[in-house]
């Protein structure tokens, strides 16, 4: 049995990935802080293929020291949030993290390192990009980002270890933060709340968080290294997924459309051309978008009820 060292493991990405992961029969070992908010995984606590340590209580060099690690994904990230993506000190906390466990990683020998990137690489633009697009981050976030991108196939290439940069597009699912728009809205539709909103005209190409997990099972069994871009290659108008949310719901919201003034520089097509990385590794979503939401609106429901634990 292979075993994958995860950090990142109690948010949206890392705990979707755990469930991924463990079903797929890897040993897990994650990483998370010792005061972290572990609700996402707690149900994952009786698996004998778990392993949690507390990252503020063991140094990554003696977590390589101590156990034997065939993979690294490298799921923490922290500064997500738009008031924090211009904090130097935070996203360069981010990046001090990332060299020291790439380069534990590869005196480990690790199989292979996967790490996530970001859309945000490829600053201010509008429609489809592909990995070919000029990187020109304009956050801290997004700098960092690009320089940790480039630190670990540095490292990776001069030391022979497998390693793919995955840049991320927009993702939802289960376990993702209330802040964010698609889990507000639900949560809001499911109380009947009414919601003010902008004209929702952009286009985002969202990729259902299931599919993203079976995106990476593919990339941990290949060989191949690289650069990708990851989304679901299929842009929809934001009105129209929070349309379907209410109807799915049978809300009684009113989706008060043009309330709110977009941003300044909103970006009104955001999609990452990922072509690139479905021949390279023979994927292709299978989850409908109406279905995938769905689900998504389910498990809500429960945390709406009082389910949550």
């Amino acid at each position: 049995m292979k075993t994958i060292l995860l950090t990142g493991i109690t948010g949206f990405l890392g705990s979707n990935l755990l469930e991924a992961f463990l079903e797929n029969n890897y040993k897990v070992i994650g990483v998370k802080r010792s005061a972290s908010d572990v609700w996402k995984i707690r149900e994952f606590f009786s698996n004998s293929n778990l392993q949690l340590i507390d990252a503020d209580k063991v140094t990554i060099r003696d977590i390589f020291a101590n156990y034997n690690i065939d993979f690294v994904v490298h799921a923490a990230w922290s500064g997500v949030k738009a008031e924090q993506r211009n904090s130097f000190q935070i996203q360069l906390e981010n990046f001090d993290l990332s060299a020291t466990l790439f380069t534990h990683a590869i005196k480990a020998k690790v199989s292979k390192i996967i790490a996530f990137g970001s859309q945000a690489e490829y600053g201010h633009y509008e429609g489809r990009v592909d990995e070919n697009h000029p990187c020109n981050p304009t956050d801290a976030y997004g700098m960092a980002k690009v320089f940790t991108g480039r630190l670990l196939q540095t490292l990776a290439e001069q030391s022979n270890v497998r390693w793919n940069w995955i840049r991320l597009f927009p993702l939802f699912g289960s376990k993702e933060d209330d802040s964010w728009l698609l889990p507000f809205a639900i949560k809001r539709m499911l109380n009947n709340d009414d919601i003010n909103l902008t004209e929702c005209e952009q286009r985002y190409a969202y990729l259902y968080v299931k599919d993203f997990c079976k995106a990476i099972i593919l990339v941990l069994r290949s060989e191949i290294n690289g650069i990708y871009n990851l989304s679901s290659n299929r842009s929809i108008k934001l009105r129209e997924i929070l349309l379907t949310i209410k109807d799915i719901t049978n809300s009684k919201s009113n989706l008060n459309f043009g309330a709110l003034s977009y941003r300044k520089n909103q970006v009104m097509h955001m999609e990452g051309d990922s072509t690139k990385f479905y021949r390279a590794f023979n994927f292709n979503p299978e989850t409908e978008l109406k279905y995938s939401l769905a689900q998504t609106i389910s498990f809500y429901k429960k945390c709406v009820n009082g389910n949550q634990t």
